[in-house]
């Protein structure tokens, strides 16, 4: 048996249905969730929804015939399943990003005025504090990942996002895992027809976390006249206060032609909102929002990138036309 440990998030659903269509009888899927009722997984016939406090774990349901546990993004409660795991069972961990990322010893995924504002992040301090140490340690039975790297030697394969970020995070966590080619569907885009005028505006990055360098981004571009559109309805720990950053410093510098998005979007919202581009910018440096460059792409729109990013070089590699946002755009 297979045993996927999910949280509810909006990719579950179609990584269900093309599980379930290759093979029904050995995939077992599990929701953490304390929800009353789940956000975006819908396909709760097939789904087990156990209770994401450590303190209620019921591990006899998911250790049972367990051959394979999947651990799809680490959480700390994860973390404590991985814990507890019997020795026999294999596991593999799908990485999607920040499950990684946050817990690098360099935080060199940060540009100049970016890396500044993070210095100065009350969220972070806290986070390296005793007492937040403390408090981690009695909710989720488990110290910071940074203080538990020990449990991820357990891990026996490791699935990224882009195939070059592997080595990457393989030799940040010292770790003896496989590589195996895994990921998620992103291509379900709109099925309306593609002739699709685009408009004039730009949107940029694709969430409030620090990662998406929006300060630098802002610098380069602070001359434009066009609409600028800031996905900003979702981030880590503290990310309204850093919104709140954004949002000031882009109405300071585009003022009526800047745009902050505070709330989740359905998807056919957000493709509205995208075909209104021309262009998108994404400038993170750590693998981010490839969904969103994905359908950005599908849509014709111009995407830039950072050149550090592993996603400009996975995307130069295999032909894929990206350019790179270093002045002005016109």
């Amino acid at each position: 048996m297979i045993v996927h440990l999910f949280g509810d998030e909006i990719f579950v659903n179609t990584t269900i249905e093309i599980l379930q269509k290759n093979n029904s009888k050995i995939n077992k899927y599990i929701v953490l969730s304390n929800a009353k009722k789940l956000k975006h997984v819908s396909l709760t016939n097939n789904v087990l929804i156990l209770n994401n406090s450590p303190y209620k774990i019921d591990f006899d349901l998911i250790f049972k015939d367990c051959k394979l546990l999947v651990i799809h993004y680490l959480t700390p409660t994860k973390l404590y399943i991985l814990k507890n795991k019997p020795s026999n069972i294999k596991v593999l961990w799908s990485i999607w990003g920040a499950d990684a990322y946050d817990h690098f010893q360099n935080k060199d995924i940060f540009e100049p005025l970016t890396l500044a504002v993070y210095k100065q992040n009350k969220f972070e301090y806290l986070k390296s504090s005793i007492l937040y140490k403390i408090y981690h340690f009695l909710k989720y039975r488990v110290k910071t990942i940074k203080s538990e790297l020990h449990l991820l030697k357990e891990i026996d394969f490791i699935s990224t996002v882009l195939p070059n970020e592997f080595e990457i995070i393989k030799k940040e966590f010292d770790l003896n895992a496989k590589y195996i080619d895994f990921n998620y569907p992103v291509n379900k885009f709109s099925d309306d027809d593609l002739s699709i005028d685009l408009g004039n505006s730009i949107l940029l990055g694709n969430s409030a976390t620090l990662s998406n360098n929006h300060f630098d981004a802002f610098k380069i571009i602070k001359s434009i006249k066009k609409k600028i559109i800031c996905p900003l309805s979702y981030g880590a720990l503290g990310y309204k206060a850093y919104r709140k950053k954004v949002i000031i410093q882009g109405n300071d510098l585009f003022k009526e032609n800047f745009q902050a998005l505070e709330n989740f979007l359905s998807r056919k919202d957000y493709e509205k909102i995208l075909t209104s581009c021309n262009t998108m910018i994404m400038y993170h440096i750590r693998q981010q929002a490839l969904g969103n460059i994905f359908m950005a792409l599908y849509f014709g729109l111009r995407v830039f990138l950072n050149k550090k990013s592993v996603t400009y070089k996975y995307m130069i590699d295999k032909g894929i036309i990206i350019l790179i946002l270093k002045k002005m755009l016109n």
